[in-house]
C-alpha cells in the first residue's frame, strides 16, 4: 500500500479533484455504456429500415432503366451511383435467380434460391415495405432486401407490354447493420469529454470551496501554535465547513481567553504571594540578624509572619477549592434546604461583624419552597457575598438578605445601601483576582477570589449568580436556584 500513498497527490484540493474525475468518469462510462446497450438494438433496426426502403425504388429505376434499353452492367452502374455506397451492395439478378452483375464481385454468376420463384413465394422476414432474405456467405452473413410488389410487374412502355428479364435487389452485409450503434461512438465521446471537462471544472471549484477553508485554519492553527492566539478566519455558509470555520474561531476565541487567563492568574497568584513573602522574609531575616532584641518586638515579628503565613495558606485553600469545583472534584452532599433558615444562619454568622461597623443586617424572607444542596457549600457561597457587602457598606448602612419564589425557582439576594461597582467592573467581578479596589482589598486581606468561588458553587448546584449596581439604589446580588420537587410519598408499614 505505501506505493500507492506515493502515487496519490499530496494536495487534499488534488485528492479530492482525482476522486471527482474518477467517479464522474465512471458514471459518464457506465451511463453511455448503458445507452449504447439501449440503443444498439433500435439503431441496428433504424439501419434495417433505412436500407429497406431502397428495395422498392431500386427495383422500379432497375425496370425503368430495362425498358429504357440498358444493359445489365449499366443498370448496375446507375443504381450503384444513385443508392451504392455505405456498405450498400446492388445485385441485377436474372429470372433464374442467378447473379449477373454484382457492385460486390463476389456473388456473380452465383444462383441464390432465397431469390427463386419459391424462395420469394416463402417471404420469410417480410414486412408491409420489403422482404429480407438472409444468405449464408464467406466470411458472414447477407441480407438481401427486394420490393415486396415484385420485380416481374408489367410495365407499360412504348412498345406495349414489357417483361423486365433483371430484378435489382439491395443486399448488405449482416453485420453492418448489427454494429450500425457504433456511428453514435463518436457523439458520445464528444459528449463525455466535454461534460467530463466541464464536471472536472466544477469538482475543482468545489474542492476549491471545501480545501480553501481547511487551509486558512492550518495557517491559523501553525500561528496558533507560535503562540499567536487571536486567529480568525471567514466562516461563510451554514454547511459542515462554514460550522467547523464558526467552531474553529470560538476556539480560538477561547484558546485566547484561556492563555490571557492564565497570565493573568500566574501574575495575580505571583503578586498575592509576593507581599505576604516579602513580609516573611522581611521579619524572618531581622530575627536572624539581631535587629529585633526584645521580647515585645520578637512577638510582634512572630506575629505578623503567623498573619501573613495565614494569608497565604488561605489563598492556597481557595486555589485549590477553586480548581476542584472548576474540575468538577467536589461531591455535593445535597439535602432540602429551607431559603429562610439559610439567610437567618447567615445572618447570625456575620451579625457581630456588621455591628461592629454599625451597618444593619436583616433579613426578609416570603415562603419559598425547599431547595436541594449541600448546605455547607452554598453557605460557603452565600457567605462570600456577605461578608463583600459588610466590608464595602458604609457606617450606617444597610444589607439586607431576601428571598422569593417565582417560576419553580427560588433567589436568594443581597442588597446593601451606599456602595457602587462601577459598570466597567461589572462583567469582570466574578473573576478571579479581580479588586474593585486593589489598595482597600490590601488592607482587608481579600484574596479576590471569593466571589468566583460562589459563581462556582452555583453552577455546580444548575443556577445562576447576577449582580447590578446603580448610585441610586446600590448593589444587589441575586443567586437563583431551582426549587426541589415534591418529596417521595411515604408509605405506611403493612399491619
Amino acid at each position: 500500500m505505501s506505493w500507492t500513498r506515493k502515487l496519490l497527490p499530496r494536495s487534499l484540493r488534488s485528492r479530492l479533484i482525482l476522486s471527482f474525475g474518477i467517479l464522474i468518469f465512471l458514471t459518464l462510462f457506465l451511463a453511455g455504456s448503458t445507452t449504447v446497450l439501449l440503443l444498439r438494438d433500435e439503431r441496428a433496426e433504424t439501419a434495417r429500415e433505412r436500407v429497406g426502403r431502397l428495395a422498392e425504388p431500386v427495383a422500379l429505376r432497375s425496370v425503368f432503366l430495362e425498358a429504357s434499353g440498358a444493359t445489365a452492367a449499366e443498370i448496375e452502374t446507375v443504381l450503384y451511383e444513385e443508392y451504392g455506397g455505405e456498405g450498400v451492395r446492388i445485385l441485377i439478378v436474372d429470372a433464374n435467380a442467378t447473379v449477373v452483375r454484382d457492385t460486390g464481385e463476389t456473388l456473380q454468376g452465383t444462383t441464390i434460391a432465397q431469390l427463386s420463384d419459391q424462395g420469394l413465394r416463402a417471404r420469410p422476414l417480410e414486412t408491409l415495405r420489403f422482404r429480407v432474405q438472409r444468405l449464408q456467405t464467406e466470411p458472414g452473413n447477407l441480407l438481401l432486401f427486394t420490393s415486396p410488389e415484385g420485380i416481374f410487374a408489367t410495365v407499360p412502355g412504348l412498345r406495349g407490354a414489357f417483361v423486365p428479364r433483371y430484378r435489382a435487389v439491395v443486399a448488405i452485409d449482416a453485420s453492418e447493420l448489427s454494429q450500425a450503434w457504433r456511428e453514435l461512438l463518436p457523439r458520445f465521446f464528444l459528449a463525455g469529454g466535454v461534460s467530463f471537462f466541464a464536471s472536472v471544472l466544477a469538482a475543482s471549484l468545489l474542492a476549491r470551496s471545501i480545501t480553501q477553508p481547511l487551509r486558512r485554519m492550518t495557517t491559523a492553527t501553525e500561528e496558533m501554535a507560535r503562540g499567536r492566539y487571536d486567529q480568525q478566519i471567514p466562516a461563510h455558509g451554514s454547511d459542515e465547513v462554514g460550522r467547523l470555520a464558526t467552531s474553529f474561531n470560538e476556539m480560538a476565541r477561547q484558546v485566547g481567553r484561556s492563555h490571557r487567563t492564565l497570565r493573568e492568574f500566574i501574575a495575580n497568584v505571583s503578586h498575592e504571594l509576593k507581599t505576604p513573602l516579602t513580609s516573611v522574609q522581611g521579619f524572618s531575616q531581622a530575627m536572624v540578624d539581631g535587629s529585633v532584641q526584645s521580647p515585645a518586638e520578637f512577638a510582634e515579628s512572630g506575629r505578623i509572619i503567623n498573619e501573613e503565613a495565614v494569608r497565604m495558606r488561605a489563598l492556597v485553600d481557595d486555589l485549590l477549592y477553586l480548581s476542584q469545583v472548576e474540575a468538577g472534584e467536589v461531591q455535593l452532599q445535597r439535602e432540602r434546604l429551607s431559603a429562610d433558615a439559610l439567610l437567618r444562619t447567615t445572618r447570625a454568622r456575620f451579625e457581630r461583624r456588621a455591628a461592629q461597623t454599625n451597618v444593619a443586617l436583616d433579613v426578609e424572607s416570603a415562603l419559598t419552597p425547599p431547595i436541594e444542596a449541600d448546605p455547607r457549600r452554598l453557605e460557603q457561597a452565600l457567605s462570600n457575598i456577605v461578608e463583600n457587602a459588610v466590608r464595602h457598606t458604609p457606617a450606617d448602612g444597610k444589607v439586607t438578605l431576601a428571598a422569593t419564589a417565582a417560576n419553580g425557582s427560588v433567589a436568594l439576594s443581597v442588597h446593601n445601601t451606599g456602595s457602587l461597582i462601577p459598570p466597567a467592573a461589572l462583567p469582570r467581578i466574578f473573576d478571579r483576582f479581580f479588586q474593585v479596589d486593589p489598595a482597600r482589598a490590601q488592607v482587608d486581606g481579600s484574596t479576590g477570589l471569593g466571589l468566583a468561588i460562589t459563581r462556582e458553587i452555583v453552577e455546580a448546584h444548575g443556577g445562576t449568580v447576577v449582580v447590578t449596581s446603580s448610585e441610586a439604589d446600590g448593589t444587589r446580588f441575586v443567586i437563583t436556584l431551582p426549587a426541589a420537587g415534591p418529596p417521595p410519598a411515604s408509605t405506611e408499614a403493612e399491619q
